[in-house]
């Protein structure tokens, strides 16, 4: 035998040697190829489910946050109806005092009417 063929054998040894531990190496990513995939499937499958249930909480909070407009709402608009009359109240107070200029006299007169009736009550009592 020559040197070239004791390489040649030697190298398909190593040849051979590469082959099988390249299908070992394949066999083994394979698994855990398939590992992974398990784990995929259960992570979608329980995030699904949160999904929908956050998807659920989003929507009642969307009609939360819409009723709770709804109801600002409605207080402004009462606040505002509050406001105009309120104010109507005040200018019909100015303008009905406007109207009424002897009012105060008036007023005056019956303190003086009741003064004199309470003095003269007094003067009697004595």
């Amino acid at each position: 035998m020559t040197l070239i063929d004791i390489l040649l054998a030697i190298l398909i040894l190593a040849a051979t040697a590469l082959c099988i531990f390249l299908i070992f190496s394949i066999k083994k990513i394979g698994g855990q190829l398939e590992e992974l995939q398990k784990d995929v499937k259960h992570l979608v499958e329980n995030t699904v489910p949160v999904l929908k249930n956050l998807n659920e909480v989003t929507q009642r909070a969307n009609r939360i946050v819409t009723s709770a407009e709804n109801y600002w709402d409605e207080i402004e608009r009462s606040i505002q109806n509050l406001k105009e009359r309120v104010s109507k109240l005040t200018s019909y107070t100015k303008f009905s005092d406007a109207e009424n200029p002897a009012g105060s006299l008036i007023k005056n007169l019956k303190a003086v009417l009741k003064g004199i009736s309470t003095f003269w009550s007094e003067f009697r009592r004595r």
